[in-house]
């Protein structure tokens, strides 16, 4: 009885500690605590069905709380980023129709210089030798794309 006890606390441990430390390493291993706590109450005790109910209710209600009120306490705030990713606010559009040189060769991507400046950048497809004549020919995002000029 002491064993499968230790077992669902230890568990239940693991399995908050996943949320400092996550990985999925403390999340295993709670749960195999677990699963070994009710294992433990079916072989030794008269028990199992209430360990297998705790142990059910409180992974199906752990897991509720972690993704429905988690999110918005003061802790989780502080462990997760605020700020926008994916923007970073560069524009590349004044480069249309500027010429430059192959810095790099570019197969199909590379390095080119282009007003005194390196910037990467991608062919639409051809081979182009360091050194070449380029033209910029498009603006994809974040991508250069140029064409011998």
């Amino acid at each position: 009885m002491t064993l499968a006890i230790t077992l669902l606390i230890v568990g239940l441990v693991l399995l908050f500690a996943e949320i400092l430390l996550p990985g999925m390493v403390l999340g295993a291993l709670a749960l195999l605590s677990i699963g070994g706590s009710v294992a433990a109450a079916y072989m030794n005790t008269e028990y199992g069905h209430l360990f297998l109910a705790i142990a059910l209710t409180s992974v199906i209600g752990f897991t509720f709380w972690f993704v429905l009120i988690f999110p918005n306490t003061r802790f989780a705030k502080t462990l997760t980023s605020q700020t926008s990713v994916g923007d970073l606010g560069i524009d590349h559009s004044k480069l249309i129709d500027q010429h430059g040189e192959a810095f790099t060769d570019l197969r199909p991507s590379g390095k080119a210089n282009i007003n005194d400046q390196r910037f990467d950048v991608v062919t639409e497809g051809v081979f182009l030798e360091k050194g070449d004549p380029i033209r910029v020919i498009a603006i994809e995002g974040q991508r250069v794309v140029v064409r011998k000029a």
